[in-house]
Parts: structure tokens; sequence; C-alpha cells
């Protein structure tokens, strides 16, 4: 039986947080939610006090070829079957609000995306290196910019 009732999920961040959430089927085989990048905090607020659900898996990003100009950075978490929220940022604008201070172990996915994607998070002190050469001084590797 499904641990996750995902019309009840996506019903319930909607009214708690306000916000226009939407299922997003681009990502096969896992219950996934597009959330504006602005209430990421407030969802994962739910997701910890209403369905117990805390154990963040990864956070990864994709460019698409048709949408260059923007990033989508996911957030994947895990409670018996994946649930994952999906925020689309301007590449002019690649800040997102930083999740360690509800859930420390998002440090190492953070610091990743920042250096490979070039992903700001706000709410934190410093990103140190995690990946990259220390001498590392050209454009993240990971993100395309467009023409």
């Amino acid at each position: 039986m499904s641990q996750i009732r995902f019309d009840e999920w996506v019903r319930e961040i909607r009214e708690a947080v306000g916000c226009e959430c939407e299922p997003y089927d681009g990502i096969q085989n896992e219950y996934t939610i597009r959330i504006p990048a602005a209430n990421l905090r407030d969802v994962m607020g739910i997701l910890k006090d209403r369905f117990d659900c805390y154990h963040l898996s990864a956070i990864t990003a994709q460019q698409h070829e048709d949408r260059p100009e923007e990033l989508e950075v996911i957030y994947h978490f895990w409670k018996g079957e994946g649930i994952s929220f999906v925020m689309t940022l301007p590449l002019e604008s690649l800040v997102i609000e930083s999740i360690t201070p509800d859930l420390p172990g998002a440090d190492f996915y953070e610091r990743e995306l920042a250096e490979l994607y070039g992903v700001s998070f706000s709410g934190r002190e410093e990103i140190p290196p995690l990946l990259l050469p220390d001498d590392w001084n050209q454009p993240p590797p990971f993100l395309s910019k467009k023409d």
C-alpha cells in the first residue's frame, strides 16, 4: 500500500502554504510536485510537521534544451516511496533559500549545486568548496548559459 497519498499531499500543501503547486510529470517513477521557489521552506515545514517526511535523498538540477534560460532545481525525498519537489529558477537569478536550518543534511547537496550549477543559497553563512579544485576560476561546469 502506498505511504504517500499524493492528492492529499498536493491539497494540504496548497491549503497550508497558500501557494500554487501542481503535480509534475517530468520525472518518472516517483511522485513530483512543482512549487514556487519562494515557498520552499514553508513546504519543507509541511513535509516534516504534517507528513513526517524528512529524509532528503538528494538535491539535483537540470536544464532543458527547449528552455535554456532557466534551471530546474529538484529536492528528492523518501518516505517508503520517492516524492520530489521541482522549482524553476531563471538563469539570471539562481537564488533559493537554504533548507539547512531545518535539515542540516542538505548541506552537502547545497554545496554541490552551488559549485556545479552556480546556485546561491540564501540564509546560510558560507558555502565552502566541495568538489572542484581550489583554484577553479571558470563558470559552473554543469550550467549552460543561454546565448
